[in-house]
């Protein structure tokens, strides 16, 4: 059974919560898009599509430095029988940047992220997965608003936060009544008001920490505590009041965000996903690197580990994400890569479900073969058992058993 509600962190989470909520869809699913170029949430559209499901996504054209990629995105939705739009009211000026999905009128997601590579792993983001009829309508009721550049008043009872409408006057009801703490991750907080009011409550004695842009730090008033976060580019925008009570969403607290931009957050006060968020703001307040989601992966060596913190502009070449620990890259190397239970292979899985030499992947002149050395739980190639050898191309999820799975990228 599925939990109510879900907390997604990037880096770590990945693509792995949308593509499954895409291949649950059985009738609907509705999608906004400011930018993307995951290919993998891409395939499970197109799938989707293929099987019978209706799919409308909302395409910004004003994405800044993304309007030809959209342009194509567009096109090759249509060629798959997927419904697109582009926003009427779209522009620079006012932008629809929301990051939102619906599958089924009951499952909605609200995003930091935009379904890209480089927001999937690389930056600081979070996302909340939910299964509730009300919130789901009322997103799909501001989603066909915005298909049919028809007029949207929100709901004033819902959790959502709807910019231009209820952002600002939301946000700050929230801030002026928080008792103990305000915590924020935001690499443009710069709203003259929220400013105003963050260092009002500063000086009441309330602990105001903020982490965002080394940019940021002459800009914030005094008593506001500020670090910037080293081992991501920050693209999260959260706030956290008396650590009960977050909002997460598309929308920044600056001007254009709260006052002209069409954007959503939402309103949580779940004890488990407030723990888990507030755990994720501590370790990159502190500048912890955060313990990996499991034990059972143990890389020993792949040859040579890039750093804990990726960086896109590291060296040319074929890596290994593992879904376990995202925060490593296991590096492919010319020749062949062994990965199995075994100490001696390159890449080692300590589980007892993974074949002592279980697969290898093959790299000459750029080709890249995964191969399955007749393993007895099985090698799977983006959910298809792998029987000889199989090309990799970039975007494919290699799992291993049912025990890890990996993603496949060109740097």
């Amino acid at each position: 059974m599925h939990r109510k509600i879900s907390l997604i962190v990037q880096p770590g989470d990945s693509f792995f919560p949308i593509v499954r909520a895409i291949d649950r869809a059985e009738r609907s699913i509705n999608l906004t898009v400011f930018r993307m170029d995951d290919p993998i949430i891409q395939r499970a559209l197109i799938e989707a599509r293929q099987r019978g499901v209706r799919i409308r996504v909302l395409i910004s054209s004003s994405a800044r430095g993304w309007q030809e990629r959209n342009r194509k995105l567009l096109k090759d939705a249509n060629d798959a029988g997927i419904d697109t739009r582009e926003p009427a009211g779209d522009s620079k000026r006012a932008r629809y940047h929301y990051k939102v999905m619906t599958v089924d009128e009951a499952e909605a997601f609200v995003f930091t992220f935009n379904p890209t590579r480089d927001n999937l792993h690389y930056a600081r983001d979070f996302g909340v997965e939910l299964y509730s009829q009300p919130i789901a309508a009322e997103i799909n009721r501001l989603f066909d608003a915005d298909w049919a550049d028809q007029p949207f008043t929100p709901d004033r009872d819902s959790p959502l936060l709807v910019s231009p409408f209820n952002s600002r006057q939301k946000m700050e009801t929230l801030l002026a009544g928080a008792r103990t703490s305000i915590q924020i991750a935001d690499a443009k907080l710069s709203d003259p008001a929220m400013l105003r009011l963050l260092m009002k409550k500063a000086r009441s004695g309330i602990r105001v920490r903020v982490l965002g842009d080394e940019s940021q730090r002459s800009t914030l008033p005094a008593g506001v505590e500020f670090r910037a976060v080293p081992r991501y580019r920050l693209h999260a925008k959260c706030s956290i009041i008396d650590g009960t009570t977050a909002v997460i969403g598309s929308m920044n607290l600056r001007t254009e965000s709260l006052d002209r931009r069409r954007e959503l957050s939402i309103m949580v006060s779940d004890a488990e996903l407030l723990q888990a968020l507030g755990a994720v703001f501590d370790s990159d307040w502190e500048h912890k690197a955060p313990l990996p989601d499991s034990t059972t992966t143990q890389v020993l060596r792949l040859s040579e580990l890039a750093p804990a913190e990726p960086l896109p502009s590291a060296a040319a070449g074929f890596v290994l994400i593992s879904r376990t620990n995202p925060q490593l890259r296991h590096v492919l190397r010319e020749g062949t890569n062994t990965i199995g239970r075994a100490q001696e292979n390159d890449l080692v899985i300590g589980d007892a479900r993974v074949s002592r030499y279980h697969a290898h992947i093959s790299l000459h002149d750029g080709i890249c073969l995964l191969i399955d050395r007749e393993s007895g739980n099985g090698t799977f190639l983006n959910g298809e058992r792998v029987a000889g050898r199989r090309l990799l191309r970039p975007g494919d999820v290699v799992r291993i058993a049912d025990c890890d799975e990996f993603r496949f990228l060109e740097l």
